[in-house]
């Protein structure tokens, strides 16, 4: 039967209408897939906040991996944090002080009554301890100068370059009157287990050594190395 024009119109027509649905869903299917923006612009659902959502997952595991690698390298901010490197120093202390590389000299003080001052100081390029007490002899006697155990300190001294020790020095007891003793320009001191001696002015043109004279412990501030 030959199409009218009316027919062939209407066909036309209803075809349109189809291509014009499915766009309509592709459309929607596009949507779906990507989400739907509010007035913002910004994306509220959809498939590829999921996919976004991936993302700083995967960032924070390098991120975790990145810090574990850093924490066995050492650390580039160890330093910065006290120092504590996973590869660190082996924490030895310091050796011995050599008297050859320190300089010694004693002062007198107003108080307390018969007391002088040692002062010993790190001359050397590295830190080294002060063990015990200094070995001291008065002119030419033939016995060191006993130590006053009360004055041992809860640790050995350390000294870095350029530091000082000191250490107290009685030249009689207490309760020995002035007068009836003997007199030394200088004292001979060592320290323990050293071989080296060095001999030391006395202030003044002398000084009067009676009994009772002893030695402290050495410090690492002069105070408390006339604390007794």
């Amino acid at each position: 039967m030959p199409l009218t024009t009316a027919r062939i119109a209407h066909r036309a027509g209803t075809l349109r209408s189809v291509a014009a649905g499915l766009t309509v869903v592709a459309a929607g299917i596009t949507l779906a897939a990507c989400g739907t923006a509010d007035a913002s612009g910004v994306k509220t659902a959809g498939a590829a906040d999921s996919v976004a959502a991936a993302v700083p997952t995967a960032h924070e595991d390098g991120t975790r991996q990145a810090a574990r690698d850093t924490v066995a390298d050492g650390g580039a901010d160890a330093g910065a944090q006290g120092g504590l490197r996973a590869d660190g120093g082996t924490g030895e202390e310091p050796g011995a002080c050599d008297l050859d590389t320190m300089s010694v000299s004693v002062t007198s003080v107003p108080q307390p009554a018969n007391h002088l001052l040692m002062e010993i100081t790190n001359q050397s390029g590295a830190s080294c301890r002060l063990t015990g007490f200094p070995v001291v002899r008065f002119g030419d006697a033939r016995s060191a100068v006993p130590a006053d155990g009360n004055t041992r300190p809860q640790t050995a001294v350390t000294l870095a370059p350029g530091e000082s020790g000191y250490a107290g020095l009685t030249t009689s007891a207490a309760n020995v009157p002035a007068g009836g003793g003997r007199t030394a320009a200088g004292i001979t001191v060592a320290l323990p287990d050293g071989q080296s001696r060095h001999t030391v002015d006395l202030p003044g043109d002398a000084v009067e050594v009676g009994d009772g004279a002893e030695v402290g412990y050495w410090q690492s501030d002069a105070s408390d190395a006339l604390l007794w």
